[in-house]
Parts: C-alpha cells; structure tokens; sequence
C-alpha cells in the first residue's frame, strides 16, 4: 500500500513520468540544471629556481604546501603541508627513474607506474585511492579525468602563465582526498626533468 498522496495522484517520481521532479520546496520552482562542484586555486610561487623548489598558495592565498629540494644530497624532493610535516617524497634516481611515495595514498613506486605513460604518449593515467585517472594535454592545460566512466569528469587542470604554475580542482577531488598526488603530479609533470 501506498501512503503517499503524490504518488497516489500520479505526481510522484516513480511513475516514470518524464517531466522535472516537484520542487521539495513546495512553490519554488525545480532546476535540472547543476552548478557543478567548485573549483579551489593552488598557486606554486616563488620558484628557486624551479617547481622543485617553492611554495603552493591555496584559497585566500594561505600557503597549503611546501616543496623543498632536501640539499645537500639533491636527489630528494620533499613536499610538505602547512604544518611542516612530509605528505610525499620524490627521490630522483638518475637514468633508473624517479621514485615516489605520498603518505597513506600512494606506496613507494616508480613514477612511471604511478603516472604511465600511454602507449601513444598524449596522456598519463594516474592511480590513486584504487580508482584510475588520467592527465590529458589540452591547449594551454593539463586536465585530470576521471577514468572508464562513460562520461569523464574533469577533477582538476594544470596550466603555466605569469612565471608560475596554478592547479585547479574540484571540491569533488578534495573531498576523495585526492589534493596532495594532484600537488605532486603538478609537481612531476612542471619539473622539466623526465620523470620515466
């Protein structure tokens, strides 16, 4: 038995009816359409000399992050939150590759594992959190996709102006904790070093 009204009188959503769902606001008009989820801006400045080596400006310009070349041994990079504390280590290992590890996400693995190189080379998959994404070159960015989904969703984007690099991302990507492997495949993909 069915105790509500709406449904009773053919308004309710599971009739299959193919108008808009009734406002649950009573009088308030219904909206299809979605504003999507906001975009957060990370700024890397103050580059010395590079992106190996600078601070990560976040909402109201607060700095969020830290990326620091540990000297004097250089073969270290270490990025680190507001607090000061490690979030990731990138060793860089000369022709063997780079190594990278981001605390409780990604184990320590080669770079080229965590962001292959497609087959073709116009695009990085990246893994994280047990799902796949992808970084694809578009114009003047680097856009991050969700992977295998019918539809992809852009979750974050790269781009370089002004002697500076900015990451855009999505509220979505920061609530699926997936801020800090986006500061360090920012990081990775801006170093100008290759990262294979």
């Amino acid at each position: 038995m069915n105790l509500n009204p709406y449904a009773q009188a053919g308004w309710g959503g599971s009739s299959g009816g193919s108008g808009p769902a009734p406002s649950i606001f009573g009088a308030l008009p219904f909206s299809s359409q979605s504003t999507g989820p906001s975009i957060h801006e990370f700024r890397f400045t103050a580059f010395n000399p590079d992106i190996l080596d600078c601070t990560v400006l976040g909402p109201s310009s607060n700095t969020y992050f830290r990326v620091l070349n540990n000297t004097p041994s250089q073969n270290f990079t270490l990025v680190q939150n507001r607090e000061g504390k490690s979030i990731a280590v990138l060793e860089w290992r000369g022709s063997s590759g780079v190594v990278v590890e981001v605390r409780d996400i990604i184990r320590k693995q080669f770079v080229a594992s965590w962001l292959q190189l497609s087959t073709d080379g116009k695009y990085r998959f990246m893994n994280a959190h047990d799902r796949t994404f992808v970084w694809v070159p578009q114009n003047e960015y680097v856009g991050l996709y969700t992977y295998g989904t019918t539809t992809p969703e852009l979750y974050a984007r790269l781009s370089r102006a002004d002697g500076g690099v900015t990451l855009e991302i999505t509220s979505t990507a920061i609530r699926e904790s997936l801020l800090e492997c986006c500061v360090v495949a920012t990081v990775l993909l801006q170093s100008g070093r290759s990262v294979d």
